[in-house]
C-alpha cells in the first residue's frame, strides 16, 4: 500500500513538473534602470521561446504562446514617475511579449507592432521589478532584441 502511495505521489508530482509555467518568484537577468535611463532606449538580446504553453498555465491573461519558465529578464526600475513605458521585440520569428509590473499586473501582447512582432505601452508602470518573458506564438526558438524605452506622460 506504501509503494502504490509513494508512485501515485511521484506522478502528480512528474505531471506538476511538467506543467511548468512563467513564474514571477524567479528571477531572470536583472538590471537596474531608471525612467531618464530609458529615455533614451536599451536593447537587450535574447533567446525568444520557451516550453510552457500559455493556454495551459491559468494565468490572469488571454493569450497563446510558450515561454520559460524563470523571467527572461527582471528590470529593477526606479524614478518612473511621469514616463510611460513602451516595450517592443524584433524577432526572427513570431515572438510573444508576457509582463508583470511592480503592481504585480500580468500583460501580453502578440503582434502589435506588425509583422509578427509584439509592443506594449504601459502607464503608471511605478517603481520596483518589473518581469520580462520573451516568448513564441508556435514553440519555436528564435533570437530576439527587447527593446524599453520611456515617453513623457
Amino acid at each position: 500500500m506504501k509503494l502504490t502511495l509513494l508512485s501515485a505521489a511521484a506522478f502528480v508530482m512528474a505531471g506538476s513538473a511538467a506543467m511548468a509555467c512563467p513564474d514571477y518568484s524567479q528571477t531572470g537577468a536583472t538590471f537596474e534602470a531608471t525612467g531618464d535611463q530609458l529615455y533614451a532606449g536599451m536593447d537587450f538580446s535574447v533567446v525568444a521561446g520557451g516550453d510552457n504553453n500559455l493556454a495551459d498555465c491559468g494565468l490572469p491573461v488571454s493569450g497563446a504562446g510558450y515561454f520559460i519558465t524563470p523571467p527572461d529578464f527582471s528590470f529593477l526600475l526606479s524614478g518612473m514617475a511621469g514616463y510611460n513605458l513602451e516595450l517592443t521585440v524584433a524577432g526572427a520569428c513570431d515572438t510573444a511579449l508576457l509582463v508583470n509590473t511592480p503592481s504585480a499586473s500580468w500583460f501580453y501582447d502578440d503582434d502589435s507592432a506588425g509583422d509578427l512582432q509584439p509592443t506594449m505601452l504601459l502607464t503608471n508602470v511605478g517603481d520596483g521589478r518589473l518581469d520580462v518573458w520573451v516568448g513564441t506564438y508556435n514553440g519555436e526558438y528564435c533570437d530576439a532584441t527587447l527593446h524599453l524605452e520611456t515617453w513623457n506622460q
